[in-house]
This record gives structure tokens, C-alpha cells and sequence, in this order.
């Protein structure tokens, strides 16, 4: 297998990828990359926009500048960049996780709420420390593939349900069976384990940022990113 990734998440957000993550990790597949992970090491903003800068130019974009060290990612801004991902390591097995399309919409509409409500919360000095630091800036880069893939309309119900299944049509079709695996979390290690050849756990398949916890874990990234020490402990 290729250096690097080894396994790119291509699902859409609100589909278990912070579960998923602590899953991967717990299988060795880790550090995992994630949307959360992101904005915890907030320098990233600047790769990322150069990422989407170069895709817009058509051109390539040196990934380990922001992958080295990891094993796998989920998330955005990663899925915005799925096909390219692919491309650059031909060796790392794709998982689609996926979710019913209403569910989907009900947690992905609840999100760009919490998300919104979230940003006016922030105080003054909060606000002032996150552009020094890049923060806003990683955040900014979070949103531009979301915007992005669903054309700023991301409270348009009937659209944001299209995008979701274009989206997983175009993987489905294009990805070879034997490197694809489309995975609820409901399902548990099993699928994963067999995709993944390795053994399963004698323990509960991880939970996170279900529901509300979505705030706490962007204070947590928040304040690990102020703070640039300890590990984050996503709930």
C-alpha cells in the first residue's frame, strides 16, 4: 500500500463520520482527519483554501501537506475532494457512510442551525481571537465545500435531498465494488472489520457527536486550538 491515507470517508456529513472516526482509530486505522480535527489544528485553513484554489485552476494539490501523519479522513472538507483524494492514493479504500435521506435532512438542517447560533454566541475577544489564529479561517474553509456542493442553499429541502442522492449515485457508480463500502453505523464493526481486514472489537461500536453534542465538540476544538496542547476528548 501507497504511504498515506488508507482509508478516505466519502460520505456526507450527518452520517456517522465522528463515530466512524473513533472506529477507525480504534482499529488502528488512526489518527483519523475530521471536520472537528480540523478546526482543532485550525492552521489548516490556509491549505485548504490553496486546495480549493488549485482545484478551481484545474491543477493538483500536494496532499501530505495536510495529510502526513494520518491514516484515514472523514468528513468535510474532505468529501468535497473526494475524486482527487481517490486519484492521489489509488491504494486507500473508500467508505460511503450512509443514512436514511430524511433523517439525513432533519440532522443536516439541525446542524446549519446549531452552527449559526453558535457564531453569533461568540463573544467579542472570541471573535477577534479566531481571526488572529485562523480559526475563522479553517472554519470558512469548512463551509466553502459545503456551500459550495450545495450551491449556498442548504435549508432548501428538496435540493439538499438531490445533492444528497447525486452524490451517492455518482460514488456508487463510479468507485469499483471491491474498494467501496457503503456503511450505515447502525450495522455495527462487522462490515467495517471485513472491509478493513482486521478483527472485531469485543466492545460497543462508538457514539459521537449525536444531536446537541455537535456544539460541545466545536468548544472542544475551540478551546484545544486556543490552547494548541492536550488531546481532545469528543463527546
Amino acid at each position: 500500500m501507497s504511504p498515506g491515507l488508507q482509508v478516505i470517508g466519502v460520505g456526507l456529513h450527518r452520517t456517522g463520520s465522528m463515530s466512524v472516526k473513533a472506529a477507525l482509530e480504534r482499529l488502528g486505522f488512526g489518527p483519523c482527519y475530521h471536520g472537528m480535527e480540523a478546526l482543532r489544528r485550525s492552521r489548516d485553513g490556509d491549505h485548504w483554501h490553496a486546495a480549493y484554489e488549485a482545484y478551481e485552476a484545474g491543477g493538483e494539490y500536494d496532499w501530505a501537506r495536510i495529510f502526513d501523519g494520518y491514516r484515514a479522513t472523514m468528513d468535510w472538507p474532505t468529501v468535497y475532494f473526494w475524486e482527487q483524494l481517490a486519484a492521489a492514493y489509488p491504494d486507500a479504500k473508500l467508505l460511503l457512510t450512509d443514512r436514511d435521506p430524511e433523517s439525513w435532512w432533519e440532522s443536516h438542517a439541525e446542524m446549519f442551525r446549531r452552527g449559526l447560533a453558535f457564531g453569533e454566541s461568540l463573544t467579542d475577544e472570541q471573535q477577534q481571537w479566531a481571526e488572529r489564529s485562523g480559526f475563522a479561517r479553517m472554519q470558512a474553509a469548512l463551509g466553502r465545500g459545503a456551500a459550495g456542493t450545495f450551491d449556498g442553499r442548504v435549508f432548501d429541502k428538496e435540493h439538499c435531498l438531490q445533492v444528497f442522492a447525486e452524490h451517492y449515485e455518482r460514488v456508487r457508480s463510479t468507485v469499483p465494488a471491491e474498494r467501496l463500502l457503503v456503511y450505515r453505523v447502525q450495522e455495527g464493526w462487522e462490515p467495517l472489520c471485513r472491509f478493513l481486514g482486521v478483527d472485531v472489537p469485543d466492545e460497543p461500536f462508538p457514539k459521537v457527536n449525536v444531536g446537541d453534542r455537535l456544539v460541545d465538540n466545536i468548544k472542544t476544538a475551540m478551546r484545544l486550538a486556543r490552547t494548541r496542547t492536550g488531546e481532545p476528548a469528543w463527546r
